[in-house]
């Protein structure tokens, strides 16, 4: 960390801390990412901070130190929000009752990615205080992100690109301290940079199984074609069925049938449009059978059936 970068921040009785406070313009504030609040935090005695009901999402990096963040997640995040898109954020894999209160121990390299119109409360520890490095956000796709996020994470979680995640906040916070006509520009580009680094750069501390999920896929997209079953995956790669299907969609955030479906789809568009076959032929070409079947699937992927399709493009 670059001790200089927070000089002038100023202290008081429990923390060293400097916070910029941003007020968006309108424009702004409709069609970008933008920060409500920004900021570095380092703990001198403990205190507690509790916050809920905000239109806001809180993205933090436990810099040094320890605490402890309980977070009750909203019966129904992203509600009364015009781009309420955002689910339940739980253990990957796992729905549980979304007004649980769960409570997790910070350290040193650890992340937080919170809804805050959920109720959240942290506090460092007394005999190793805490230093936080924070944005408070918002922005007409933050819902949108926020549920990718849910589906691949826990709110609690150790990312592969702390390096990558710190600068981008540092550089949120120097943009807001000399302002330029750009500040808003390059605040949503970094913004966008720190929700792409958490929803694909976890820190994957199970390579065996990764290797075999991208073995998988391999095999997925090789024999789409085919007639596949999470039964038949699993034995073929001596895995459950069931964990199966939790990892896969936590890795590539999809399920095994709709990969499936997808990549039968796509290859029907190619035939569609580069080749003279009928809509029944291209339905067995890729694998299914039933031409109303098909046609029902591909309406549902594609607003409009394979023949609308063909004569659009």
């Amino acid at each position: 960390m670059n001790k200089t970068f927070f000089e002038n921040y100023k202290t008081s009785e429990v923390t060293n801390t400097r916070s910029i406070i941003n007020t968006p313009s309108a424009f702004t504030r409709e069609n970008f990412f933008h920060i409500q609040e920004a900021g570095y935090l380092k703990s001198l005695k403990p205190h507690l901070s509790r916050r809920s009901g905000l239109d806001s999402y809180l993205f933090f990096i436990v810099l040094s130190g320890s605490g402890t963040v309980t977070y009750r997640q909203p019966p129904t995040p992203g509600k009364n929000r015009d781009t309420a898109v955002a689910r339940d954020c739980v253990s990957p894999g796992k729905r549980n009752d979304s007004t649980a209160e769960t409570t997790a121990a910070a350290h040193t390299g650890d992340c937080f990615f919170l809804d805050c119109s959920g109720e959240y409360t942290h506090i460092s520890t007394e005999d190793d205080p805490w230093e936080l490095l924070w944005i408070h956000f918002y922005g007409p796709q933050a819902a949108a992100y926020y549920t990718c996020f849910c589906e691949r994470e826990h709110w609690h979680f150790r990312s592969g690109h702390l390096a990558e995640l710190t600068a981008s906040i540092q550089n949120i916070i120097r943009y807001h301290e000399e302002p330029t006509d750009d500040t808003d520009l390059l605040t949503a580009q970094q913004i966008t940079t720190i929700l792409t680094l958490v929803c694909t750069g976890s820190d994957d501390t199970n390579e065996p199984l990764s290797d075999k999920l991208k073995n998988i896929l391999h095999y997925l997209d090789e024999h789409y074609t085919e007639k596949i079953s999470l039964d038949r995956l699993a034995e073929q790669f001596f895995i459950s069925k069931y964990y199966l299907s939790r990892e896969f969609k936590k890795q590539f955030g999809t399920t095994v049938i709709q990969y499936v479906l997808t990549r039968k789809i796509s290859h029907a568009k190619e035939l569609l449009r580069y080749s003279t076959s009928s809509i029944e032929e291209i339905s067995r070409l890729c694998g299914m059978e039933d031409a109303s079947y098909f046609n029902k699937v591909f309406k549902k992927m594609e607003g409009c059936t394979a023949s609308e399709y063909r004569r659009r493009w």
